[in-house]
C-alpha cells in the first residue's frame, strides 16, 4: 500500500499564539525543511526543531519576527534589483580586493 501524500496534503501549517515570542510551523515542503534545518544548525536557540511528524514532515519553533508577509514586488523593482545585484557582482569580482576570491580571477 503506497500512503505517498499528494501535494494538497503536504501542508504548511504555521501556529501564530498571541501570547508568545514564538511561532511553530510544521511542514512537509522540502524547500522550508531545508531552510530551517540550515537555521537551526547555524541559531540552535532561536530555530528549534521539536520532533519529527508524519512521514518525512517535522516539527520548529521559531521566533515570530522571522515570519514576514510583504508586498509582491512589481516586475519593475525586480529588474532594478537585479540589475543592482549584477552591478555589485561586478564590482566585487574586479575590485582586486586581497582575499576575496572572485577578485583573484584575472
Amino acid at each position: 500500500m503506497n500512503s505517498k501524500l499528494t501535494l494538497a496534503e503536504q501542508e504548511t501549517i504555521i501556529l501564530w499564539d498571541n501570547e508568545l515570542d514564538t511561532a511553530s510551523i510544521y511542514t512537509h515542503d522540502p524547500r522550508l525543511l531545508r531552510r530551517l534545518a540550515e537555521l537551526s544548525a547555524k541559531y540552535p536557540d532561536d530555530c528549534i526543531f521539536e520532533k519529527n511528524g508524519a512521514g518525512k514532515s517535522r516539527f520548529y519553533r521559531v521566533p515570530k519576527k522571522l515570519i514576514a508577509i510583504r508586498t509582491p514586488y512589481s516586475e519593475e523593482r525586480r529588474k532594478r534589483q537585479r540589475e543592482q545585484a549584477l552591478q555589485e557582482n561586478y564590482r566585487e569580482r574586479f575590485s582586486g580586493n586581497p582575499g576575496d576570491a572572485a577578485g583573484e580571477e584575472t
